[in-house]
């Protein structure tokens, strides 16, 4: 079985479906299931471009992200290589946005999230630091270590309130500029975890059928909902 570092931070989640979990991992192909929409790959990747030119040019980090700390280089890290084998039955994968070293050779990994921060992405944030501490245990494990602090940055795009000011200072005979708004926010280490939900992934999906779904799952209902229709 092969987990990213993201779909293991379900498996922290309080409302965590064993049952949904193992018809997903056995399911060739799930149905009615639309396509990651292109517009955010092309953000993300705007994103990651707009950081890495400017510490090329500039030789360190924007102020926006000065929570961060002074970093000496980027780690180029191939998304085939960013992984970590566990036995002859489980690999966890994954790879982060950004990889920075330190002067002090320590390593920093910075993942983005396009999004408001509020107070909403707490119901996100078990799944974001199991990612993130996922990212540092395969660093880690092939190399990059010790991987000593974790960071979230939210992109926060303009809201209503903000357009005026837009209009005015970022529109052009050519079109408009979307300005992004950043928050850095810092991940506690803790991999210890990792291996935990890993052996946990692996005894549910190891499982002959499909165990027991928790109380009260909606997506267990809707499957239940689904075959009934159908018979």
């Amino acid at each position: 079985m092969r987990i990213s570092a993201k779909d293991l931070g379900w498996l922290a989640v309080d409302d965590f479906c064993p049952r949904c979990f193992w018809i997903e991992r056995h399911a060739k192909g799930l149905p009615y299931q639309m396509g990651f929409p292109g517009i955010f790959s092309s953000i993300d990747s705007y994103t990651k471009n707009i950081v890495e030119r400017y510490f090329h040019k500039n030789g360190m980090l924007p102020a926006w992200l000065k929570e961060i700390g002074e970093i000496k280089r980027i780690i180029d890290v191939k998304p085939s290589d960013f992984k970590v084998v566990k036995g002859d039955r489980l690999t966890l994968t994954g790879i982060p946005d950004l990889i920075f070293q330190r002067p002090d050779n320590s390593y920093v990994i910075v993942d983005y999230k396009t999004a408001r921060y509020t107070a909403n992405q707490d119901a996100f944030m078990p799944v974001y630091q199991i990612q993130l501490n996922g990212y540092a245990y395969i660093a880690e494990h092939i190399g990059h270590k010790p991987v000593n602090d974790l960071f979230l940055v939210y992109f926060e795009p303009p809201y209503k309130e903000a357009y005026e000011h837009i209009t005015d200072s970022h529109t052009s005979g050519e079109g408009f500029e979307m300005p992004f708004k950043p928050t850095v926010h810092k991940v506690k280490k803790d991999t210890v975890e990792i291996d935990r939900l890993l052996k946990i992934a692996e005894e549910i999906f190891s499982s002959e059928k499909a165990p027991s779904g928790i109380k009260g799952c909606k997506d267990c209902e809707r499957l239940k909902g689904l075959i009934a229709l159908a018979d």
